[in-house]
């Protein structure tokens, strides 16, 4: 089972064997639990360095994967494991669970309409402050502060890479800049800027941060022809309508809770059936190259091709 991650199998046994009375199962039960029958399918929530090992596991065993985001900390050996759980005909699915809010599928039918034109540049923010994510505990001890357990802007909140491909199309290169830059007690990268191209006739930056006390989320999609404009905090889109030279505001309901229900419904629904989730494994796949490539053209300085 260790055979692609070795290392990761030690430190697996040893996390999980500390912490298993704070929030963490030891691997061992989680191995024990996937051999029970009438197990079907394995959710995988562990810290992304941990997350292959039990991939490659529930593969073995014949369980469909629900796999939070991001696939791993590394591509190295993904691959291998999704083309795996294909050819057993598994279903895999990435917990990007922003694919089914409503403000962001209102923005996807507005640009699938043509209500911009062509994309020419788009941007997308997004900032919070750590020690408020999980109040009830100390900041310090929580994975995002830590990189050796996978922390940090650029892995965790990769919800950005991928609703910004899902609307402005792939990523095809990057120049990106990450670090710790706040005075937060971590060693992980509390800051990320990223321009990116989308496609050959677009560009944009993606913007990632754990240090913005107002919290914000917010998407601009500019084209030939109009704006859309997107604030995911306050559930709002706006659409540009120049001939009128107005605003047209669309409101939804504020339903975080509901898109978690919705992801999941449609993950069970694929498994009954036997059908591609809306983004499969090898879509989080996708975007864990991007990742890399952010990571590279940091360390380089220098423009990174998402190859």
């Amino acid at each position: 089972m260790a055979d692609l991650f070795p290392e990761q199998a030690k430190r697996g046994n040893e996390h999980f064997d500390v912490h298993a009375d704070k929030c963490f199962s030891g691997f061992d039960a989680y191995k024990k639990v996937l051999e029970v029958p009438g197990v079907n399918y394995a959710i995988l929530a562990t810290p992304p360095g941990f997350r292959p090992i039990h991939f490659e596991y529930a593969i073995q065993q014949g369980k469909h994967v629900f796999m939070e985001k991001p696939v791993s900390h590394s591509p190295d050996g993904v691959p291998e494991l999704v083309d795996l759980l294909e050819q057993r005909g598994l279903v895999g699915m990435t917990a990007f669970c922003m694919r089914f809010f409503k403000p962001l599928r209102k923005a996807k039918e507005l640009l699938d309409a043509g209500r911009i034109g062509r994309l020419v540049t788009a941007r997308s923010f997004t900032g919070a402050y750590l020690p408020d994510w999980h109040p009830w505990e100390d900041y310090r001890t929580f994975y995002m502060s830590k990189k050796d357990q996978g922390g940090g802007v650029l892995l965790d909140e990769c919800h950005a890479f991928d609703w910004m491909q899902w609307l402005c199309g792939p990523i095809t290169g990057v120049c990106a800049v990450a670090g710790t830059f706040s005075d937060l007690e971590v060693d992980s990268d509390d800051v990320c800027e990223v321009v990116a191209r989308f496609g050959d006739r677009a560009v944009g930056s993606i913007h990632l941060d754990m240090v913005d006390r107002s919290i914000r989320t917010q998407v601009e999609l500019i084209g030939t022809t109009g704006t859309v404009l997107v604030d995911l905090r306050e559930h709002t889109v706006r659409a540009w309508e120049p001939e009128a030279r107005r605003w047209e505001t669309f409101t939804s309901e504020r339903s975080y809770d509901q898109m978690y229900v919705e992801e999941l419904d449609h993950f069970f629904d694929c498994v009954d059936r036997g059908t591609k989730p809306v983004v499969d494994l090898r879509e989080g796949y996708q975007i864990q190259r991007v990742i890399d490539a952010c990571a590279r053209s940091n360390a380089s300085g220098r423009w990174v091709a998402v190859d």
